[in-house]
């Protein structure tokens, strides 16, 4: 015989399941004038990252940038050290980044630039660095566009665009050296306000992908 059966399920408890209770996205900004420079021969100056648990798009996000004071390896040792010290806040979950949330510089640039930097110039971070970001899962927005979204540009600001995610015309930056000089030198904030951009739609965007894909794929059978 035949049975109709109706089932309710909660998408948001089972995305929360997936992302362990966090999720977090993550901007590096080196020394250069290239966003994403080819070569790790640049410090760390700007570490922006962001938070919130859960999927909902009405979600609290909390922000904090790890600012260098000077283009140093001295000081790129205690961006790393505070960053290092804020994942230490949380026991897993998601981590994002656009075109960075990978395992290797020939797939994207955040992570294995800031790796490749600890790596080579400040060996003594390394080790904790490398462990503290194995706790997340990674979900990166940029492949997550080329595989499964036919858009015309997987850039992110063609994908903030897509979701309707307005940036200010005082966060964009076409010259990251340019901006960090000049926020050292005069105070000038368009840096700051680039990697807030940054790493808030790149949350956002996230969200979107990963509720799409685990509604649809993660039934609690």
């Amino acid at each position: 015989m035949s049975q109709c059966l109706q089932v309710e399920i909660d998408p948001l408890k089972i995305s929360d399941q997936y992302l362990n209770g966090v999720l977090l996205a993550v901007d590096i900004i080196p020394f250069s004038h290239d966003e994403c420079p080819g070569e790790a021969d640049q410090p760390v100056c700007l570490i922006a990252a962001a938070h919130t648990s859960g999927l909902s798009s009405i979600s609290r996000v909390y922000a904090k940038l790890f600012v260098a004071a000077t283009a140093s390896e001295l000081e790129e040792r205690q961006v790393m050290k505070s960053f290092l010290s804020y994942l230490d806040m949380f026991d897993g979950g998601t981590l994002t980044a656009h075109y960075g949330a990978v395992e290797s510089a020939e797939e994207g640039f955040d992570l294995p630039y800031l790796l490749l930097r600890a790596r080579d110039v400040q060996p003594e971070l390394y080790p904790n660095l490398k462990h503290a970001l194995k706790k997340f899962r990674k979900h990166d927005t940029c492949t997550y566009v080329k595989n499964n979204m036919n858009l015309p540009s997987a850039d992110l600001d063609y994908v903030e665009g897509y979701y309707g995610l307005l940036r200010r015309p005082e966060a964009v930056v076409d010259d990251p050296r340019a901006s960090l000089a000049a926020y050292w030198r005069d105070g000038e904030r368009s840096i700051l306000k680039f990697g807030l951009a940054n790493v808030y739609n790149t949350l956002r965007i996230a969200q979107a992908q990963i509720k799409k894909s685990v509604c649809y794929t993660d039934f609690p059978l």
